[in-house]
């Protein structure tokens, strides 16, 4: 009979208790949020997760990077960076190329929305931070004005999250659903996953979650084409910050200050998106579609100038 918790011959647990084992130590470090939101102060729940949302993701990168490492070393048995973190050459170049590859389906979309006069353009939200009184230095209210340093802030916010969410979604999770099911079926459930979980975030429907699930499948082949998570994790970086900071959409529901100052001009959310931004619009689809082709042209490219 076979043990339900641990495989004899590999001499370590099961998939599906490695992973839930992994969840559990990363709810443990994650906790570390709801300890520290006491500090800033008599606030709101939704009101600490908006105004200090820096704070939470880096608390979340870290508690991720510690889980993984932990539960990659002690129940996979296996080190941190044959998950596809390995550092050579290719690694700067794919993260950029998969950066502005976000920002060039982030731009399109721009267009698109704009050629269709979905959208109306009002200028430019670059603010002066001069204003911010130096006696009494707001974090909350200097983040609220688009400039050089607020964006650098909004920039590096975006990279923890492409680096957390691809480690903790493309990295452990995939890869440990892989060795236990087969390919296919660690897919469909790592992207059903996906979309489940941004379900719950402001203003999700059911075309975004959708769409999101689409967005799993992107960069699930952005980690298969390559073998690493460095072009997936560029990828989601470029999307979040471009789509968000710089070209004036909600990010996944959240927004915040934008370069771009847009009105969506249309009622029609299937296809500007609404308040949950360009993931619930259909107009993104096609726009996936492209990226698939361009990433499967450049892991080709990259593969080929390797074996020279």
């Amino acid at each position: 009979m076979k043990n339900p918790f641990s495989n004899s011959k590999e001499d370590r647990f099961r998939t599906g208790w490695r992973i839930f084992i992994f969840l559990l130590l990363f709810w443990v470090f994650a906790s570390i949020i709801f300890l520290i939101k006491p500090l800033f102060g008599e606030i709101g729940k939704r009101e600490f997760l908006q105004n200090y949302s820096l704070i939470i993701i880096a608390i979340l990168a870290f508690s991720a990077t510690v889980s993984v490492f932990i539960s990659r070393k002690y129940l996979d048995k296996k080190s941190f960076v044959s998950l596809g973190l390995i550092l050579n050459k290719r690694t700067i170049q794919d993260i950029l190329f998969g950066f502005f590859l976000s920002g060039l389906m982030a731009g399109l979309f721009l267009v698109l929305l704009r050629t269709f006069n979905l959208i109306e353009y009002n200028g430019l939200n670059f603010g002066d931070v001069r204003n911010v009184s130096k006696d009494s230095f707001d974090f909350v209210n200097y983040m609220s004005l688009i400039s050089i340093g607020s964006l650098s802030l909004l920039l590096l916010e975006h990279i923890l999250v492409g680096y957390w969410e691809e480690l903790v979604f493309r990295g452990y999770i995939l890869q440990n659903l892989i060795e236990g099911m087969g390919l296919k079926l660690a897919i469909i459930i790592s992207c059903l996953l996906y979309g489940l979980i941004h379900a719950t975030n402001p203003n999700a429907g059911i075309l975004s979650s959708l769409i999101i699930i689409l967005f799993g499948y992107l960069r699930i082949y952005g980690y298969l084409s390559t073998k690493m998570l460095w072009l997936s994790m560029g990828m989601h970086m470029g999307w979040n910050f471009f789509q968000g900071p710089i070209f004036g959409f909600a990010a996944s529901g959240h927004k915040k200050a934008t370069l771009i100052d847009l009105t969506i001009t249309s009622n029609k959310d299937w296809l500007t998106g609404g308040e949950f931004g360009p993931e619930a619009s259909i107009i993104v689809i096609p726009i996936i579609l492209i990226a698939l082709f361009i990433m499967n042209w450049y892991s080709k490219k990259q593969n080929r100038l390797s074996n020279i």
